[in-house]
């Protein structure tokens, strides 16, 4: 009974991880995503600011 139980633990953490660490990236590609985005417009505006 035991060893059932450590498995259904082992496999509950790994279903778990398996959510869970998508979602990081996911999140993380979100932020470099805006972050980037921002730096972007910025050269984009001194870009029309130089030309003009």
């Amino acid at each position: 009974m035991k060893a059932l139980k450590t498995v259904a633990i082992a496999l509950g953490i790994t279903l778990g991880a398996l959510i869970v660490i998508p979602l990081l990236i996911l999140a993380g590609l979100f932020v470099w995503l805006k972050l980037t985005e921002e730096s972007d417009e910025e050269a984009l505006e001194l870009d029309q600011d130089t030309t003009a």
